[in-house]
């Protein structure tokens, strides 16, 4: 069990930002969307919202990611 702890502390932590990073960001984008859609329909809503999550999701890991692989260098 240990061993598994130990090697997941290498790779996996350079691959993705911390889950905090996530949620304050991805939070703060749909209140930030929602101000522009307050009186939008249920379905516009639903799908902008998954469209602000998963382009913050994409940014902030391509920018985690830049960031370490080029400290590596």
């Amino acid at each position: 069990m240990s061993e598994h702890n130990e090697k997941r502390g290498t790779k996996n932590d350079r691959k993705w930002a911390p889950w905090y990073i996530y949620v304050v960001l991805i939070i703060g984008g749909n209140y930030i969307k929602q101000s522009f859609l307050e009186d939008a329909p249920v379905v516009i809503n639903v799908i902008a919202t998954v469209i602000v999550a998963a382009a913050i999701f994409i940014l902030i890991t391509a920018v985690y990611r830049s960031i370490f692989t080029g400290r590596r260098r």
